[in-house]
């Protein structure tokens, strides 16, 4: 069991990932969820049956991961950060050929890029990878 938390900007492939490489795990995303109540229930929930977690949010900033560190460490499970490394013109491209909701204004992929701090074992993860999202 672990926690992990996806690091990217909208249109870096993030939930394509989790599809792929994660089916077992429980993904926890604030688009489906739509309110960090819930999200903190699918948490505990995960946590109580020991299912392996991975959060499927932007998490830009060191702030905005910090409680899922947090959770870790109060429940001693490893913590790991998975950084898509994607150039901006790559994600506008795959953004641009979404529909519907799963479209993000270009102005918010451009916020999110601009806000992105890239994660380090400094802010307690037991460790970061990071993934050339750009292919």
């Amino acid at each position: 069991m672990e926690i992990i938390v996806l690091v990217g900007i909208p249109g870096s492939g993030k939930s394509t990932f989790v599809q792929k490489f994660f089916p077992n795990y429980r993904r926890i995303n604030l688009d489906t969820l739509h309110s960090r109540k819930r999200e903190d229930e699918e948490i505990a929930k995960s946590l109580i049956d020991g299912q392996g977690i991975i959060i499927d949010n932007t998490n830009s900033t060191k702030k905005s991961r910090a409680k899922y560190i947090n959770a870790a460490k109060a429940s001693g499970i490893p913590i790991r950060a998975i950084y898509l490394k994607c150039p901006v013109d790559v994600a506008l491209k795959r953004n641009a050929s979404r529909e519907g909701r799963g479209k993000v204004p270009v102005s918010a992929l451009r916020f999110y890029n601009k806000l992105l701090q890239p994660p380090s074992v400094e802010e307690g993860f037991d460790r970061v990878e990071e993934i050339d999202a750009s292919i």
